[in-house]
């Protein structure tokens, strides 16, 4: 397909468009699973699950991305959740951060 802009016919722009947006989608399917995966894994290993089983919060982070993959880490691992008692900045006497 030729698109002319005012006079000006650029064969091929299409395509290019069309590459560009099959990349895009691809490259958000990619991040999607990646996220579900590690979130799945996640809540298998977690003893404490908060409202729901692991498989549902797969296919919720499938679906939502990176907006739930936080939502997760917020409602698991963050200061927020008051079971968690585990977090990273906790040193011993001989440590410094």
């Amino acid at each position: 397909m030729n698109i002319n802009f005012g006079g000006l016919n650029i064969p091929g722009l299409m395509n290019i468009g069309m590459i560009w947006i099959i990349s895009f989608w691809i490259l958000t399917a990619i991040v999607h699973l990646t996220f579900a995966s590690a979130v799945f894994r996640d809540a298998q290993r977690i003893r404490n699950r908060l409202f729901v089983l692991p498989g549902v919060w797969y296919i919720a982070t499938l679906l939502g991305g990176v907006f739930v993959a936080a939502v997760y880490w917020v409602m698991h691992h963050s200061s927020l959740n008051p079971s968690n008692t585990n977090t990273t900045t906790e040193t011993d006497n001989n440590t410094i951060l």
